[in-house]
């Protein structure tokens, strides 16, 4: 059997209301060679048989069942299968442009990239009205493509969020299987993998354009929780510490300094009033490790500042620094 061309791979856990949506914006894309990893992990709904249905009508499809361990474990288990040449991931709860494989794809080959960068939409439901601002950082326009560890140009705090997620992004596959290993039964996991792999990249790129949909009314994604799994972005940052001190991140370590400031703080802000206290005490050790270690020299001055006084101050100043 000829191997596919891209490899999509979906982890799937208890999202009975939306997978129709994303599964069947798979199976209309335009770029034909792609094989669909739906990786069932561990759902308690419907939705590990709603993969299997779609398995029996479209051969490109292929479904894993798994016991639960998170995002980054089906992330892996997909990726371990995966038979393309290049690999891209969608939320399944999300959904996609029908052009998304073939604009990124293209892409990719006309410029000899290693990663290839969307933009995308936040939206509450497929079919409604989409307004939103563009989150691709204007450093990758008008150029064929970046080496993040080289360039003299940064990306900049603001597009943070669109940098860090696997979701917008074409791998090359040899790259994705050596470097994009997700940590498993942890949340917030994107992160880490995603910055080691674009630090390995050779040549970044864009697509220019909205061809990912991130539904922001799933009650059950990570991004709206208030509890104890905001705990994990705290091993996340020690993954990414331990990563500087074995990847050369050269010119990209400020930006991801930078982000690793601000998105503590951001946790620091959402989580639950209960857990607060804690949350601090142990955002002040990561902040402490990164300060001992020569780091925080590297971030932003608006975030090397807030880190300083979060260092040097208390926790009810701390509670005001958070919301400046």
């Amino acid at each position: 059997m000829k191997d596919p061309v891209v490899s999509i791979i979906v982890p799937v856990y208890n999202v009975e209301k939306y997978i129709y949506d994303c599964v069947n914006s798979l199976i209309a894309q335009k770029f034909d060679d792609i094989e669909i990893i739906l990786v069932d992990d561990g759902s308690t709904d419907t939705s590990g048989d709603i993969c299997d249905k779609y398995a029996q009508k479209d051969s490109r499809i292929k479904v894993i069942h798994q016991t639960n361990g998170h995002q980054g474990k089906a992330r892996n288990a997909g990726i371990r299968i995966a038979r393309g040449k290049w690999i891209t991931f969608v939320d399944s709860d999300d959904w996609v442009s029908p052009e998304f494989v073939k604009k990124m794809y293209e892409k990719a080959i006309s410029s000899e990239a290693d990663i290839v960068m969307c933009d995308y939409c936040r939206a509450k439901s497929k079919g409604t009205r989409i307004k939103c601002k563009s989150h691709i950082d204007k450093i990758f326009l008008n150029t064929d493509g970046i080496d993040l560890r080289t360039s003299t140009i940064q990306p900049t705090r603001k597009s943070g969020f669109c940098m860090v997620v696997c979701w917008n992004k074409l791998f090359r596959a040899d790259l994705a299987k050596r470097y994009l290993y997700f940590p498993e039964n942890i949340a917030f996991e994107d992160s880490a993998p995603v910055l080691r792999c674009l630090v390995m990249a050779e040549k970044i790129t864009v697509v220019n354009e909205k061809l990912y949909f991130y539904r922001i009314n799933n009650s059950s994604s990570t991004t709206r929780a208030k509890d104890k799994r905001r705990f994990d972005i705290i091993k996340i940052q020690r993954i990414i510490l331990n990563d500087f001190e074995t990847y050369d991140f050269g010119k990209f370590k400020p930006f991801c300094i930078t982000f690793m400031i601000k998105d503590i703080i951001k946790h620091f802000r959402a989580i639950d009033d209960t857990l607060k206290a804690e949350f601090y005490r142990q955002m002040q050790e990561i902040l402490c490790e990164m300060d001992a270690k020569g780091y925080l020299k590297f971030a932003e001055f608006k975030y090397r500042f807030k880190a300083w006084l979060i260092l040097h101050t208390n926790y009810h100043l701390t509670l005001i620094i958070a919301k400046l």
